[in-house]
């Protein structure tokens, strides 16, 4: 049911368009992937196995590298640059090297070597 440019549901609630009923500070996806790799990245930054900072560095880092491909650049996917920075800080944190240890057993090791 349509009354000049206002539309209505169908309970006669008035519908608003997308953009003024989503969060504009959240990010959007358009696949899974893209929002596994966001919460991963997050997530891991949040658990202290890096700082954001350094997350942050590398995805400019990546960035930069593309645009200065110039027209032979692949095209623009924002979370394929996202990624390549995500197995970056991964890498050069050791995150996934034998023998990592995390921050929690750095904090639970540290504690016990002040116990002696």
């Amino acid at each position: 049911m349509t009354a000049g440019a206002v539309e209505y549901d169908e309970s006669g609630r008035v519908r608003f368009h997308d953009s003024c009923v989503t969060d504009t500070n959240q990010p959007t996806f358009e696949a899974d992937w893209q929002r596994r790799a966001f919460g991963l990245a997050v997530a891991l930054s949040e658990f202290d196995h890096y700082s954001w900072d350094d997350f942050q560095g590398e995805l400019i880092r990546a960035i930069d590298a593309w645009e200065k491909q110039g027209q032979g650049a692949e095209p623009w996917e924002y979370y394929d640059h996202w990624v390549a920075a995500l197995q970056r800080v991964v890498e050069h944190h050791g995150l996934l090297a034998d023998g990592y240890v995390g921050p929690r057993e750095r904090d639970h090791a540290a504690e016990h070597d002040h116990d002696h």
